[in-house]
């Protein structure tokens, strides 16, 4: 396998080999390619010449394979037609009205598919594609219409249009509350247990940077550290705080539906204001499409709510 590309004579001649075999014809594969029956003879030529074989007998207005042409004609053939199916398989159909939305996995799940509703029922006639990606991509090479990230402006691929502030605090279910005889109020962290995370985001809290930024000491960050919990995604570690599992630390942007309809509640009132933000992004030297324009115009209304 690392020999295969000095193995394998170029694609550029097998492509002709295959024309010239499957029509029997140096002039109608040249017609087909694009290419002087000439271009076709040459590089059938280098491909025989390579290969030490040859693999057409030449007649006066027709080709006749060999048989070690039959042999590598079938198996191009073969390979060719399994190319083209993957790439069919694979490939995404471009529409008109279509726009492509990229965010954190976490933004996608908490901020933007809850609203989705909102902005189909307004624009039914446009058509999203939402990608959740936790890398940051390069808007200037992906291909995408619209992104939403979290960081600090100005970005080097994006302009930003738009941006909400937002703040950390610690959040659980009412049911842990409850089990430990304690309210949202009184209740003392480092009594309850905290469900730790790994953070993909350098810019986002842990627990240790929490109690720093709120005046706390060491206490917090070693019980974090003590943790029976712990999860590589956000995702996962709310959904572990509102099934009673422990505290998580909560981005109020990300978990306003579920403290407004009490799935979740805040714990005390310590809170970090954060740095950074979400933003709204376009890629730099882009104009937006039309469709991508009215998804535009509905997040910064969005936003502002």
């Amino acid at each position: 396998m690392p020999n295969l590309r000095r193995s394998i004579p170029s694609m550029s001649a097998l492509a002709t080999f295959e024309a010239a075999a499957r029509l029997t014809s140096f002039t109608a594969a040249a017609t087909e390619l694009g290419v002087t029956q000439a271009a076709v003879s040459r590089q059938i030529k280098l491909l025989e010449e390579e290969l030490n074989t040859r693999l057409f007998i030449r007649a006066n207005r027709r080709v006749v394979l060999t048989s070690a042409g039959e042999a590598l004609a079938s198996t191009v053939t073969t390979a060719f037609q399994s190319m083209a199916q993957m790439v069919e398989t694979i490939r995404q159909p471009v529409t008109e009205n279509t726009v492509i939305v990229g965010g954190s996995i976490a933004f996608c799940h908490f901020w933007i598919v809850p609203r989705l509703s909102d902005f189909r029922a307004r624009h039914p006639d446009i058509k999203l594609k939402l990608l959740a990606d936790d890398s940051t991509p390069d808007l200037r090479r992906e291909k995408l219409d619209v992104a939403f990230r979290y960081g600090k402006s100005p970005f080097p691929d994006a302009r930003s249009l738009a941006s909400m502030a937002d703040e950390a605090f610690p959040v659980c279910s009412p049911t842990l509350l409850n089990r430990h005889g304690v309210t949202a109020d009184t209740a003392n962290l480092l009594k309850l247990p905290l469900i730790a995370a790994d953070t993909v985001n350098p810019t986002w809290l842990t627990w240790r940077s929490w109690a720093q930024g709120v005046g706390r000491g060491p206490e917090i960050g070693q019980a974090s550290d003590r943790s029976g919990l712990r999860f590589n995604h956000y995702i996962d570690t709310i959904q572990a705080a509102m099934h009673g599992e422990g505290v998580a630390l909560g981005w109020k942007t990300l978990l306003k539906g579920h403290l407004d309809e009490g799935r979740l509640v805040r714990v005390g009132t310590d809170r970090v204001a954060l740095e950074e933000r979400y933003h709204l992004l376009v890629p730099i030297g882009r104009a937006p499409s039309p469709a991508a324009g009215r998804f535009i115009d509905w997040a910064i209304e969005a936003f502002g709510e």
